[in-house]
């Protein structure tokens, strides 16, 4: 008969944690590149500058900081908080590119 045990149960949910993270990270990223994309065909069509690009590339860089930040977060033992600023996170980022992409191509 297994016991109780407080360790084994930190470092599983640990590991579940960036499991999930690493899922997020992968979904967030396929958003991205379909919006890379959509910018890039955007561009060919239209005869837009390279900043078209940038809402993307800010995207794309600052959702592994959001990912840190969570996961310091996690660590400080404040699990359901983190979780929800990742998914939240993440829902916001995916909107934002679909809006800036529907408001790029409404031109």
């Amino acid at each position: 008969m297994k016991y109780y045990n407080d360790k084994d149960n930190q470092v599983a949910t640990k590991v579940m944690f960036i499991f999930l993270q690493m899922f997020m990270l992968l979904i967030v990223y396929g958003f991205v590149y379909t919006s890379l994309v959509a910018v890039k065909l955007a561009v060919a069509k239209y005869h837009l500058t390279l900043m078209a690009y940038m809402p993307v590339v800010f995207v794309m860089f600052a959702y592994p900081v959001v990912l840190y930040k969570t996961r310091r977060m996690f660590q400080e033992h404040k699990r359901l908080r983190a979780i929800g600023w990742m998914l939240g996170w993440a829902a916001l980022a995916i909107v934002f590119l679909y809006t800036f992409l529907s408001q790029l191509v409404a031109v």
